[in-house]
């Protein structure tokens, strides 16, 4: 009996012992099936192209999304921010949601308006006239009037906003508010201000200025210490960087670390630590596209040349905290529009519009069945497609 029981317990160990490593075998085959798939659909694009649209179904067109009924031959305004796409027709801002049901109304006395937006923010001005708004989700928290002419806006992800102005006894003022809409400070330049924008700790307005009264054209960056106006210092002035001759700023932002990222027409650097350091030269390749506006990216669209006859275009997406870290994207024909929000990217080619993700993965495509796509308003959560009649919505 002692030698039938051993003789059983020595088959359940050697039973227990196939089925471990039976287990073990299992998920190492899955394990290689997943990595292989990963490397598959990440760089080869017939793999890609098959699974995108027979398996993740990522091709949609009108007939398979929510929309959203409009008549822009009212001239209405379209925008999109959180989770909302907002139409502003005769001072009445209407807030939609992903499914296109008003979920609510807003009196918004603008007729011809710049929208800004980051994160639940949303600011609104009028062009060229005086009236400033900031929504935070639903809601108006500050309206505001200003003296001279409203050119430019910025929000940051805080909901502190600046405001460039013109039509004034000076070339450029630059006025500053918090969240609540108290007023920080004004700066009087005899520059032209391209643009501005408010670190995200809420520490730090940088701003982008050019000189064009001379020879040359002037660039400078100039580092604000917001503290440093509350406390009533006689020179809030951090740091002023000055770029060299005819080097053209055209755009600035914050990344995730609070590095400053400054795009001139020939190449791209970052401000850090009041040391300049160029990342990106714009003029080296034949470039279609550069875009610094997604988080903590850089975008540029790039023709290249495969044989003698065949041409595409690569999307290289490219960390600016990193700039070996670069994700590529190709994309057959020559992009007609190119929009970036956050963490997504729209490529217009004509009638069919891809969206993007940072990572360089295809979201969704769009195909339109019925006409050549016009405009595209998107944030992260949702695109709308905006057509004569319609606005067909896209979940991101």
């Amino acid at each position: 009996m002692v030698l039938l029981g051993k003789a059983n317990e020595e088959k359940s160990k050697k039973k227990l012992n196939k089925i471990s490593i039976l287990k073990i075998l299992i998920t190492i085959i899955v394990a290689i099936f997943i990595i292989s798939f990963i490397f598959l659909y990440e760089y080869n694009d017939n793999v890609r192209n098959f699974f995108d649209v027979y398996i993740f179904r990522k091709i949609i067109n009108e007939e398979k999304v929510p929309s959203i009924e409009i008549d822009t031959l009212k001239n209405m305004n379209i925008f999109a921010y959180s989770k909302y796409f907002v139409v502003l027709d005769q001072n009445v801002l209407n807030l939609y949601n992903k499914s296109g049901v008003k979920e609510h109304s807003l009196d918004i006395e603008i007729s011809n308006p710049i929208f800004e937006s980051n994160g639940d923010y949303l600011c609104i001005a009028e062009k060229g006239g005086q009236k400033l708004y900031l929504i935070y989700n639903k809601n108006i928290i500050w309206q505001n009037e200003i003296e001279g002419n409203i050119t430019s806006i910025n929000v940051n992800k805080n909901g502190y906003v600046s405001v460039i102005i013109s039509g004034t006894s000076y070339k450029t003022v630059l006025e500053t508010f918090d969240s609540k809409g108290s007023e920080l400070f004004k700066n009087y330049l005899s520059t032209n201000v391209i643009d501005t924008d408010i670190s995200n700790n809420n520490k730090y307005l940088a701003i982008a200025e050019a000189n064009f009264s001379g020879i040359v054209v002037q660039s400078n960056i100039k580092i604000i210490s917001i503290d440093d106006v509350k406390n009533n210092s006689s020179e809030p002035i951090k740091y002023t960087h000055i770029a060299k001759a005819n080097d053209l700023i055209i755009n600035i932002k914050y990344n995730t670390k609070d590095d400053l990222i400054c795009m001139y027409d020939e190449h791209i650097d970052v401000l850090k630590e009041e040391e300049n350091e160029e990342l990106v030269n714009l003029i080296n390749e034949e470039i279609l596209f550069a875009d610094i506006n997604l988080t903590s990216k850089i975008l540029k669209f790039v023709k290249k040349t495969e044989g003698i006859f065949n041409t595409y275009v690569e999307m290289q997406i490219i960390d600016n905290n990193n700039i070996n870290d670069v994700n590529i994207y190709k994309i057959e024909n020559t992009p007609k529009k190119i929009y970036t929000q956050g963490n997504m990217i729209a490529v217009n080619l004509g009638t069919s519009v891809m969206f993007i993700n940072s990572n360089g993965w295809l979201v969704k495509q769009y195909e339109s069945e019925k006409e050549e796509i016009q405009n595209i308003v998107m944030c992260d959560e949702i695109a709308g497609i905006v057509s004569k009649d319609k606005i067909y919505i896209i979940p991101l």
